[in-house]
């Protein structure tokens, strides 16, 4: 019997940076002055923000906000407010016996500014995978509204590095609105951070099977879902169905949104969606992006990551959340072998087929 996915009808997705409550304060952070009032308040936290890590508190449960002191640095950035409970495990050693400062069980909150750090190139990579939080990697472990202010601070980072000159004129711009715009004092012209839309899609048939591709710049045994970015005069729908008949020679029949993610590298926001194909016998790989397409039951997935011959997607991605949700609930991953690990640095992709391959082709 054919049936359509139950997943069609399911809510949205439940995803690492959702839930969280930031108050960016757009007004505010306009005047020419309020960066450097925020700076100066007592209360006010710095996450400072290497590529796309922060180093972690002395317990290591929580990214490390530090008190703002000394001159603002040149290059800081808002982020917002937040209630100063869900801060409170963070502030509660730095606001102890400090009578002038904000307490963590007050009501209110504490403003959040970003300072970018340099990378250090001969740190030890180990220790660096143990002492920092990484987006890419353990964005799922954090609560929501630390995800929330490092996936924001990744992303208005990328873009003052990659924004220092003026689209119209070629002049250098200046920083304007706490960070959040760039200016032009040749001829006046004014840029604001950047985000591309990209669809990410999981692909059932009318058996409820799932259908998964391998990338050629993964292993071999790595399986995800199927991304790109939505072109111009496309809308999101047709951008579905064209990634999804470019990589995987399948036509899509129905499609269901189901939720977006904010992906900072250097500027997506990934936009989730569950489509229906009736022609499953057509599925086959393009041989460009992808190497190898394939159909899975829950149970045939379940049991290949499990045994560890089939690799998904980190938790912390929009990919695996939209697998876990077709598939009903959590999948578990073979027991990682043990190791050294290199840590992922951020690369900003210059060339729209760079960006497809970093977004598309990461499967995020």
């Amino acid at each position: 019997m054919h049936v359509v996915s139950p997943a069609l009808d399911e809510g949205p997705l439940a995803l690492p940076q959702t839930g969280h409550r930031i108050d960016r304060h757009d007004a505010d952070r306009q005047r020419e002055d309020w960066l450097a009032e925020v700076w100066r308040r007592p209360g006010t936290r710095v996450l400072r923000v290497t590529g796309d890590r922060v180093r972690r508190t002395a317990d290591g449960a929580r990214p490390a906000l530090e008190p703002a002191h000394g001159e603002l640095p040149v290059g800081t950035v808002y982020l917002g407010e937040v209630p100063a409970a869900d801060l409170a495990a963070d502030l509660a050693a730095d606001l102890a016996g400090a009578s002038d400062e904000v307490s963590a069980d007050a009501p209110g909150g504490v403003h959040v500014v970003a300072v970018e750090e340099p990378e250090d190139d001969h740190a030890d990579a180990a220790a660096d995978m143990v002492s920092t939080f990484m987006l890419r990697r353990d964005a799922a472990e954090l609560a929501a509204v630390d995800a929330g202010l490092l996936t924001q601070a990744v992303a208005i980072l990328a873009w003052h590095r990659g924004a220092p000159f003026c689209p119209a004129c070629g002049a250098a711009t200046e920083v304007r609105s706490s960070g959040w715009m760039r200016a032009c004092p040749q001829c006046g012209a004014q840029s604001f951070p950047r985000t591309d839309p990209a669809v990410i899609t999981a692909v059932v048939d009318r058996d409820d099977r799932l259908l998964l591709g391998s990338a050629v710049r993964w292993d071999a045994s790595r399986y995800s879902t199927f991304a790109g970015f939505v072109e111009a005069g496309e809308s999101v729908e047709q951008a579905v169905a064209r990634e999804v008949a470019e990589e995987a020679g399948v036509d899509v029949v129905e499609v269901r949104y189901l939720g977006s993610q904010s992906w900072p590298f250097p500027r997506s926001l990934m936009l989730g969606h569950l489509a229906v194909v009736d022609d499953a016998e057509r599925a086959v790989a393009d041989r460009d992006e992808i190497r190898h397409v394939r159909w899975f039951t829950r149970e045939e997935l379940a049991a290949e990551t499990a045994a560890g011959r089939i690799g998904l997607p980190p938790r912390s991605s929009i990919s695996r959340a939209l697998i876990e949700h077709w598939h009903g609930g959590r999948i578990e991953d073979a027991e990682p072998h043990p190791g050294p690990q290199t840590p992922v640095r951020d690369r900003d992709r210059d060339s729209s087929r760079d960006h497809r391959r970093d977004e598309g082709g990461d499967r995020r």
